[in-house]
């Protein structure tokens, strides 16, 4: 019982400041419609910390509601899927190798939003998105990877990852 009630308190946490690195944290790009943020940093550092759903879980959800929070409801859906992914994909290779991991999610993020950019707006949106979120991910994992180097001591040990 105890570690499900550490696992939801964390999980709400780690939602709480994605959403906060999101909307609070954001910088929009002037002429553009989108903007940076710190979210990456939280879903990075969440998947090296706790592994692949809690990764998957607040990066989508947690992203998602910032979208709808933020203004931009459209790319709620879109959101919820990508950074999901990213977040899973990262808790993923986790043990294996952080760097690797992170760069992973970062491909797997920019790929995504690259497509629905184009989806949404056309062919000439897409390398505006590449280039702001290329600035993005490598920005979110020298946060993620520094800070995951100070508190991987004290975060939950692997048996009790969730």
């Amino acid at each position: 019982m105890e570690k499900r009630i550490k696992e939801l308190a964390l999980t709400g946490l780690f939602s709480a400041l994605l959403i906060v690195a999101t909307v609070v944290l954001r910088f929009p790009v002037p002429t553009f419609n989108l903007y940076f943020n710190l979210g990456e940093a939280i879903i990075y550092l969440t998947a090296l910390l706790y592994g692949s759903i809690p990764g998957a879980l607040i990066g989508g959800v947690g992203s998602a509601l910032a979208d709808i929070i933020g203004g931009y409801p459209i790319w709620a859906p879109i959101t919820f899927i990508i950074k999901g992914l990213e977040g899973y994909i990262v808790g993923s290779l986790a043990n294996k190798n952080k760097y690797i991991a992170v760069i992973s999610g970062g491909i797997t993020m920019m790929a995504g939003y690259a497509l629905a950019a184009g989806l949404l707006y056309g062919i000439g949106a897409v390398p505006i998105e590449l280039a702001g979120d290329f600035v993005q991910v490598t920005v979110g994992a020298v946060i993620s990877l520094f800070l995951h180097s100070r508190l991987k001591n004290i975060s939950i040990n692997d048996e009790d990852r969730f």
